[in-house]
């Protein structure tokens, strides 16, 4: 959607044209709704964090400044939900395979080969339940919904040197995760 068609829903939908902003919830919601799902890897919970997440777009798009780009304004309000959701259940991903499906797919390629090969996709988004809440919204931003550290910044509030601080700290999570695996393969 166009800028120019996007403000115009916008100035409708705060004179409380819901269908606009029906439109604007369509035209966004897939986006919201992947990145909640990699952050909560729970579709119900999902779904339900996506429909919090347009109720207060709704009742806040009034303090939407134009001149900021509207998907980083709705990003970060999901963004923030999740971590709310992260930090008051310690959401943690209960798979008891995972270890299984990671040794089966470990190759004798380095960690960082390993790491890159697609078919660790799936399984590197489940490793992400394991960061911290912090850790896994900044890896998932910019890895998972490759997203550029400076809308990362906007999005969190997290200063540049907070989020490399923690994109280093769930790399080496993950990565040492995939050498314990790498390491059963091998008997050591």
């Amino acid at each position: 959607m166009d800028k120019s068609t996007l403000n115009e829903l916008i100035a409708s939908s705060k004179l409380n044209d819901h269908k606009a902003f029906r439109k604007i919830v369509e035209c966004y919601q897939y986006m919201i709704y992947s990145l909640v799902f990699r952050m909560l890897c729970n579709e119900e919970e999902a779904k339900d964090t996506v429909q919090e997440t347009f109720i207060k777009v709704w009742l806040n798009l009034s303090a939407y400044k134009t001149d900021k780009k509207f998907s980083t304004w709705i990003y970060a309000i999901a963004s923030n939900l999740c971590l709310d959701k992260l930090k008051s259940s310690k959401h943690r991903y209960q798979n008891t395979t995972i270890d299984e499906k990671l040794y089966s797919l470990i190759s004798n390629d380095s960690v960082e080969q390993t790491i890159i090969n697609s078919e660790l996709g799936e399984i590197i988004l489940r490793l992400t339940n394991e960061l911290t809440p912090k850790q896994k919204i900044v890896f998932t931003l910019r890895y998972l919904e490759e997203i550029e550290i400076d809308e990362i910044i906007q999005i969190t509030g997290m200063t540049p040197a907070k989020i490399k601080s923690n994109l280093y700290l769930a790399r080496q999570s993950i990565r040492r995760k995939l050498e314990i695996i790498q390491n059963q393969d091998y008997g050591n």
